[in-house]
């Protein structure tokens, strides 16, 4: 079976953009190399840019048998996330904070997929009004020198931090979620195949 991992018009610019920067870089491509360099110099020149960081450090969540604890977390997240999907806004966003502020069961590895999930939804809620909140909500989960667990949920938060460092002008940020989304995307893909 074929899933598609994402769909929507509003996916197509950011990744189209990273898919440009990256077949760009060729680890093999003399002229890749020397682009690179040129790049270097420039960001050097112009003052203090900052590198964006690709880094991608993932793990896989081994689905657990769930306790009655962990059956009644996962069914409270599901409740919060049916309830959020009939709001908007600022009442949204609430319901959203009271599932991350759900006591995480021991022994439940899918747990943390379900908070990433819940951490996007809520910079998904702010991405227009606040961005600057949208992206302090997902990258210190999201942080390259953390190991993410291998799931869409970790490339759909990914993809959302980009979009919330672009809004925010904090473009190496932005590569770097966006470069390290279409990676997460091709290791799933791959294990499809």
């Amino acid at each position: 079976m074929t899933r598609s991992f994402f769909t929507g018009e509003r996916l197509l610019v950011p990744l189209v953009s990273v898919l440009v920067v990256v077949t760009g870089c060729d680890d093999g491509s003399a002229s890749s190399d020397a682009e690179v360099r040129n790049a270097d110099a420039h960001a050097s020149s112009v003052g203090s840019a900052v590198k964006p960081d690709g880094t991608l450090k993932t793990h896989e969540i081994v689905p657990s048998t769930p306790t009655a604890e962990g059956l009644a977390y996962i069914e409270a997240v599901a409740d919060v996330l049916r309830s959020a999907d009939g709001q908007d806004g600022e009442a949204r966003i609430a319901t959203l904070r009271r599932g991350m502020a759900l006591q995480v069961p021991a022994d439940l590895p899918e747990a943390e997929i379900l908070r990433l999930q819940l951490a996007t939804r809520i910079a998904e809620a702010q991405l227009q009004a606040d961005p600057t909140a949208a992206r302090d909500q997902l990258a210190p989960m999201l942080d390259p020198k953390r190991s993410i667990p291998l799931d869409r949920a970790s490339a759909q938060a990914l993809i959302v931090l980009g979009d919330a460092a672009t809004r925010t002008g904090d473009d190496a940020l932005a590569a770097g979620a966006y470069a390290r989304s279409i990676r997460m995307m091709s290791i799933l893909r791959e294990e499809l195949e």
